[in-house]
């Protein structure tokens, strides 16, 4: 599945909401042999209302007609982007289907990309909004499966997907048994939600990632350089002598003028810290954006030789450590702060809104443990940004009891079957993953050294080795139920 005012499951915004995704190596994989079509689906399918419209999905025949056309059908379910996105990041189904002759079908998630329902008016009323939520995604992808089996055999569907994707995956065989044989959810936080997960432990597992960055600097003095940032930030927020200097320090495209242009500022840099924890992958990739290997490690550099009690000084190796993330080409001359887009995946307003209405995941954070101070949920606080911007009030319960994923979680997903559950020891969204699993039908673990889904991307020698060990994990599972191999 992947904000701090939202997180998507990639991260955009002002302070305290966050987002989760995947990224793009093209050195090591480029999708090649698929064809584009479109679905017609309902609007809504819950009522008898007649409005279709029709949702992009991309195919590949390849394999399957190499097989003789009697593989499975790995189907990705499309999360917040357009389709391509993950088509680009998700190398390994493309692996996994030259060995099992698999159908490979990317199905892109209504609102985003080019399925958007009501066109260039999708998200200019609430009466055209109330349409965006994974139900109505799940069912979009039921329709669409349904026929790609009537039409391909009635082959077995394997569904994948990464950070929201793999939440989409995992709801997917719990609510459509009948269709999916199994799934692969891997970074899929749906745990997270109101009550089932500590909201301070995204940030919390950020600041230990950057706690561990191999740098000259040694372990701990990364997170204690960001720290003193943040608390400086915090201080001057109200202060109008230090707007000007501040805009000078972080080459903002606009002058920081009020107290919420600090705010904003203060949630673009802490983006920009944890997608690079989010993607902290073991080489150059350029999913969300372009960055190299291990942009953990190579931000907290910013910091050598650097005066901690020069309080400037801090600040501008700040700015120097989030170009790894926002200006690693070099080629931008200065930080919009107040953009939407959040890098390759384009608009952040279908996820805004998903977060606001039905996906809304508690995160926060305290100094003890995190390097970005006291951030505290305040769930009154995002009702009202939610209420002013998309006109709803967060339904905190809805993917608890929809979903039924507010189990014990000793016993997670106890009466669910064929699902694998991969986590990345650095993804910060393992706060609300399932992360161990007492159900013999439940495979769940994490990936040391692993950032978020990497374990979708395509192979590469760099990979830590247990991801490795968890492709062949998920391989393994894989052919266990599509019955090639019961051991």
């Amino acid at each position: 599945m992947f904000w701090v005012t939202t997180l998507s499951l990639f991260l955009i915004g002002t302070l305290g909401r966050i987002i989760p995704h995947i990224e793009y190596s093209p050195l090591q994989y480029t999708p090649q042999g698929y064809t584009v079509a479109n679905f017609t689906t309902y609007v809504d399918h819950y009522t008898t209302m007649p409005n279709t419209f029709n949702m992009r999905y991309f195919t590949k025949t390849l394999y399957y007609l190499n097989g003789g056309s009697k593989g499975p059908i790995f189907f990705y379910t499309g999360n917040e982007a357009p389709v391509e996105s993950f088509m680009n990041n998700t190398g390994f189904i493309d692996y996994l289907a030259q060995s099992l002759n698999a159908l490979v079908v990317y199905a892109e998630h209504r609102y985003f990309g080019q399925s958007l329902p009501f066109g260039g008016k999708s998200f200019q009323s609430p009466s055209y909004t109330k349409y965006l939520s994974p139900h109505q995604a799940l069912a979009d992808y039921a329709y669409l499966i349904t026929y790609l089996k009537t039409k391909y055999n009635n082959a077995p569907v394997i569904v994948f997907g990464g950070s929201y994707g793999g939440m989409l995956s995992a709801w997917m065989r719990i609510k459509y048994p009948d269709l999916v044989l199994g799934a692969i959810a891997a970074s899929a936080p749906i745990m997270a939600f109101n009550g089932t997960a500590d909201p301070n432990g995204f940030n919390a597992i950020i600041t230990r990632d950057y706690s561990i960055a191999d740098t000259e600097k040694g372990a701990s003095e990364c997170t204690a350089y960001v720290a003193t940032a943040f608390d400086y930030l915090y201080q001057v927020q109200g202060d109008l002598t230090t707007y000007y200097n501040l805009s000078m320090t972080f080459q903002t495209c606009d002058a920081l003028i009020t107290k919420g242009d600090v705010d904003e500022l203060i949630g673009y840099i802490q983006s920009a810290f944890t997608y690079m924890a989010m993607t902290d992958y073991p080489y150059a990739t350029n999913f969300l954006n372009p960055m190299p290997g291990h942009p953990v490690n190579v931000s907290c550099q910013a910091y050598a030789d650097v005066n901690i009690s020069d309080t400037w000084e801090v600040l501008q190796a700040t700015f120097k450590a989030i170009g790894i993330y926002y200006n690693y080409t070099g080629t931008s001359t200065c930080n919009d702060i107040f953009g939407t887009q959040t890098g390759n995946l384009g608009s952040a307003n279908g996820w805004d809104y998903l977060s606001c209405s039905t996906l809304n995941i508690p995160i926060g954070g305290i100094k003890q443990t995190s390097m970005f101070g006291n951030q505290p949920w305040n769930q009154q606080a995002e009702n009202q940004y939610c209420q002013q911007t998309w006109g709803v009030t967060p339904q905190i319960n809805y993917a608890n009891i929809f979903y039924g994923t507010n189990v014990n979680p000793m016993i997670p997903l106890r009466d669910v079957s064929n699902i694998v559950f991969s986590n990345g020891g650095l993804d910060p969204w393992q706060f609300g993953s399932v992360t161990k699993s007492n159900n013999p039908n439940i495979i769940a673990f994490v990936m040391e050294g692993a950032a978020h889904h990497l374990d979708l991307r395509y192979p590469n020698p760099l990979d830590p080795p247990e991801v490795s060990a968890g492709r062949v994990t998920e391989q393994s599972a894989i052919e266990y139920w599509l019955g090639i191999n019961q051991n």
